[in-house]
């Protein structure tokens, strides 16, 4: 839908249809008319809570000025992306083929459930709100104009296979690049899975023509925080929030 010139994307927060996830994806942010406006059309819906996606201060302000408070804080850290070499430190030790250098492949459809238990297990100690359901995963890739899923496997034995110890999902919109999610198995911590995966998307986002790229962690997660700091990003002022606002009942207060 579009708002006072602000194009938004509205789709059910993790498969739930009464609670709704708001993406501004084009235009200028949101003015406080345009989010009362906004709660009202989704109040006529049968919505009952809005969840915006992580903001910045300044884009906050028109949504707190509308009742929603902050939900989760985040940790906002970014590098610009080198046209000549994305991750030297890592690129020039793995230098070679060496059995010890996890590779990356594409994720496949028959990856996704593995992808999926992976994924439960690496955010288990953090809040449940980071949990991801198979919707959820399919909508990170929706979230920008082209995305890359990838996977590290690690053979078991002959009868069992391999299985995955590690995925990552980048994306780009214009020149601007996003780790979105990137999770490894804590059995496998330590052992350069999550480098792997962070060399993989800044190569992938140099030759796309990406300029910077930006991720965000949990304030607690300190292996996530000192992994993307060993590749260069930097943390941000003031971090993201994720705004939360429930949507007054019809028969209780009028809706702000």
């Amino acid at each position: 839908m579009t708002s006072g010139g602000t194009v938004i994307r509205l789709s059910p927060w993790r498969g739930n249809t009464r609670t709704t996830q708001v993406v501004a994806v084009d235009g200028p942010p949101p003015r406080p008319d345009d989010v009362s406006d906004l709660i009202e059309y989704l109040g006529s819906r049968g919505v009952r809570e809005i969840m915006t996606t992580a903001l910045g201060p300044i884009d906050q302000q028109s949504f707190t000025a509308r009742g929603f408070d902050p939900q989760e804080h985040l940790l906002l850290m970014g590098r610009p992306v080198d046209p000549t070499n994305p991750s030297s430190r890592w690129t020039s030790r793995w230098t070679g083929r060496t059995p010890s250098r996890p590779r990356t492949r594409p994720a496949r459809r028959r990856d996704q459930d593995a992808v999926l238990e992976l994924d439960d297990r690496a955010f288990a100690p953090f809040s449940p709100f980071w949990r991801f359901d198979r919707a959820a995963l399919d909508e990170v890739g929706q979230a920008t104009e082209s995305h890359r899923r990838r996977v590290i496997r690690q053979r078991a034995n002959r009868r069992t296979g391999s299985t995955v110890i590690g995925h990552a999902i980048t994306g780009r919109t214009t020149t601007i690049g996003f780790l979105q999610r990137l999770a490894v198995d804590p059995a496998a911590e330590g052992r350069g899975v999550g480098s792997a995966l962070v060399v993989d998307a800044l190569c992938w986002l140099r030759q796309t023509g990406a300029h910077e790229v930006w991720v965000n962690t949990q304030p607690d997660n300190d292996r996530a925080r000192a992994l993307y700091l060993r590749h260069g990003f930097t943390e941000r002022e003031g971090g993201l929030d994720v705004l939360h606002r429930v949507i007054d009942d019809p028969a209780g207060d009028p809706v702000r």
